[in-house]
């Protein structure tokens, strides 16, 4: 028995601390990117909060990273509310998702790299 309890701890204390400061109040919203010439994709959830987050630290750890950036050549909302916009702000230019526009192709299908860009989600009152 004392096997079992250490192994859930041992199990649980990883996932607690990731969760760190997270407010259960903020709703997310699921952003899949792509990569369509190397067949990579990953989704993420952000925090649909308004503030912007690093690229990086959502798709950092993707099969979409690979020396040392994050390639991809579209992104979509995947899980989102009605009233869900979304931006990635990269040196390519703004892209932005919401209900009505919930695909967007980056520099023409172009692979780019989003290493530096930022996102940002918030719900909005139409």
């Amino acid at each position: 028995m004392r096997y079992t309890g250490l192994f859930c701890l041992g199990f649980l204390l990883p996932i607690a601390s990731a969760l760190g400061d997270w407010d259960p109040n903020v709703r997310t919203v699921t952003i899949q990117l792509s990569n369509d010439h190397s067949g990579a994709n990953a989704n993420k959830c952000i925090p649909a909060d308004g503030q912007k987050y690093p690229v990086s630290s959502f798709w950092g750890n993707t099969a979409l990273s690979q020396h040392g950036g994050i390639y991809a050549t579209s992104g979509q909302l995947v899980a989102f509310k009605q009233n869900t916009a979304c931006t990635i702000e990269c040196p390519h230019g703004d892209l932005g998702f919401n209900p009505r526009n919930t695909w967007v192709s980056f520099a023409q299908g172009q692979v780019i790299n989003l290493q530096d860009a930022t996102v940002s989600c918030q719900e909005k009152k139409w």
